[in-house]
């Protein structure tokens, strides 16, 4: 058997689907089914500010919409790499964003809207730009296809400081989701539904996957209760826990049959009942460094995040911290237009891990730096979520840190779920040793669920903190 390589093209992924089945669906929006001639003609007519250079980085505000899709791909067809850019940063977020990265322009596909009857035919893309004026020559804007050029910057969560700004060519993306497709069948007459953001290299993996197999992209709605009406038509999706609950608890559209679930700790009760309605669902782990997932397996229950996927490399060190490479890993990070290599031959994940029974099935005990000390006592948040997270109701639990004057830091759980606190606690002392037990219960914060794919432990921190601020406060005033 002829070894597997990652998939490539000599031209742009768009421009070759044209040419291979110009009149097949490539995009489906609510109102209409856009084909790959159709969508290379709206890509080719997107006009940029002259005054930037083919090599310029520019940043797009990022809502999951046919016109920001649009300005994306023809942005790189114009030899620029784009920040998607989550649109909840503040004004000041973004400067200090585009400084530090050095952007030199700023779209905004919506600021601008078209007359209702180009928007209803959905023919041309809306565009507007707000642009820093760069001292820099006008040039051509056509481009040709570099598999190795930088194309995508893609911000990390910042768990440990200021977000960094991850770069990726067409053959880092094209590799991740070649490797994927040996565990997870994808073909050309799949359609995947765009479920996660485009500011998140899992939401950039999801058109990736799309650009390699000339497939379908279903392009809606996923907020809240849309996401339902968003699924039909779609083989496949990428979901977070909170999104597979909705849809089991719905009436799940006859077309979806395969899930790829990332983003938390993964209650096997939930993905039971998703395989009972025909749902096959994947697992796995995965980073922003590495474009998207490096391990993955089918849900099964067992505490692993599977086997290492092809053009990616995995390794424990001596303190079984996760290390990675491969042809999916990033070059380094931009820093004011210019790239920062990574450090090493191998990219340390700050993630610690062990091997299950079998060699190659990996087990993530959880990041390094999210350890605390209770007592005396090393606790690691995740352990403590895997084995807690089972109680009835719940789906999703986060174990926070505290500072306490006793115990240095005491667990504190942070709950999604209808659940019965006293007895979720008493449930809790026989499942784990004292200092791991949680010592209060607080409901997860609505307000960051709908943050991204995942939720900010530092975040949760912090609001934390203000409840028992806000608590404090109310007791000595009473």
């Amino acid at each position: 058997m002829a070894p597997l390589k990652p998939i490539s093209f000599s031209q742009w992924p768009w421009h070759h689907w044209m040419d291979v089945h110009p009149d097949e669906t490539a995009i489906r929006c609510d109102r209409q089914n856009i084909s790959w001639q159709q969508l290379c003609s709206d890509i080719d007519g997107v006009e940029f500010d002259p005054t930037l250079s083919n090599s310029s980085l520019v940043a797009i505000l990022s809502e999951n919409h046919y016109d920001t899709l649009v300005q994306m791909l023809a942005a790189w067809q114009q030899g620029f790499a784009t920040l998607m850019l989550n649109p909840a940063f503040s004004a000041s977020a973004r400067c200090e964003i585009f400084e530090r990265v050095g952007i030199e322009g700023f779209i905004d596909p919506s600021s601008d809207l078209l007359n209702d009857a180009r928007n209803d035919s959905l023919n041309q893309p809306a565009f507007s730009t707000c642009f820093r004026q760069p001292s820099l020559p006008s040039t051509s804007r056509a481009t040709g296809y570099d598999p190795q050029r930088c194309l995508t910057l893609t911000l990390t969560s910042g768990s440990s400081g200021s977000p960094k700004a991850v770069t990726h060519s067409a053959d880092n993306h094209l590799a991740s989701a070649t490797g994927l497709f040996s565990l997870m069948p994808f073909e050309s007459t799949d359609c995947w539904l765009l479920s996660l953001p485009l500011f998140h290299i899992s939401g950039l993996a999801i058109v990736w996957r799309w650009l390699a197999k000339g497939a379908t992209l279903k392009v809606a709605d996923t907020s809240g209760d849309n996401l339902i009406n968003a699924l039909n038509g779609a083989t496949h999706a990428s979901l977070v826990p909170t999104q597979l609950t909705r849809l089991v608890e719905a009436a799940k559209p006859t077309s979806l049959h395969s899930v790829l679930l990332g983003g938390a700790v993964i209650p096997q009760a939930l993905v039971d009942r998703a395989e009972q309605q025909g749902i096959g669902c994947w697992c796995g782990y995965g980073m922003t460094e590495m474009a998207s997932t490096i391990t993955a397996k089918r849900a099964n229950g067992a505490f692993s995040v599977g086997a290492t996927l092809p053009f990616r490399q995995l390794m424990l060190s001596d303190q079984d911290e996760v290390w990675v490479k491969g042809e999916t890993l990033s070059a380094g990070y931009m820093v004011d237009r210019a790239l920062v290599p990574l450090a090493q031959d191998w990219f340390q994940t700050k993630d610690k891990g062990s091997w299950a029974s079998e060699r190659n099935d990996l087990m993530i005990i959880g990041r390094l730096d999210n350890m605390f000390i209770c007592g005396g006592e090393n606790v690691q948040p995740e352990t403590v979520e895997r084995l807690l997270g089972r109680f009835e109701g719940i789906s999703q639990l986060f174990i926070v840190p505290l500072a306490d004057t006793r115990w240095g830091y005491i667990p504190v759980a942070l709950v999604e779920g209808d659940t019965d606190t006293e007895a979720f606690l008493t449930w809790s002392k026989t499942r784990v040793p004292a200092y791991q037990c949680p010592k209060a219960v607080f409901p997860l914060p609505s307000h960051l669920l709908s943050g991204g794919i995942k939720i900010s432990r530092q975040a949760l921190s912090e609001w934390l903190h203000e409840q028992i601020h806000s608590l404090r406060n109310t007791s000595e005033s009473n």
